[in-house]
């Protein structure tokens, strides 16, 4: 296998997790009762637009536990 081929799985390995954890954290977000510190529509932009960190903040700091 060549090293093109090997990078071109690794970035759609990424890619398809990537999109997996933020379709995770915008369920959960749309069954969240409560969330904190922004609103749900703010929250949404921050998981989308900044995958991963923007769902992993979401899942520490902003969702009710």
């Amino acid at each position: 296998m060549s090293q093109h081929a090997v990078a071109l799985v690794a970035i759609v390995l990424f890619l398809v997790v990537a999109y997996r954890f933020d379709r995770y954290c915008l369920n959960d977000l749309a069954d969240a009762d409560v969330v904190y510190y922004f609103s749900p529509q703010v929250w949404s932009y921050i998981i989308v637009f900044a995958t991963p960190l923007g769902g992993i903040t979401y899942l520490t700091v902003g969702r009710s536990r």
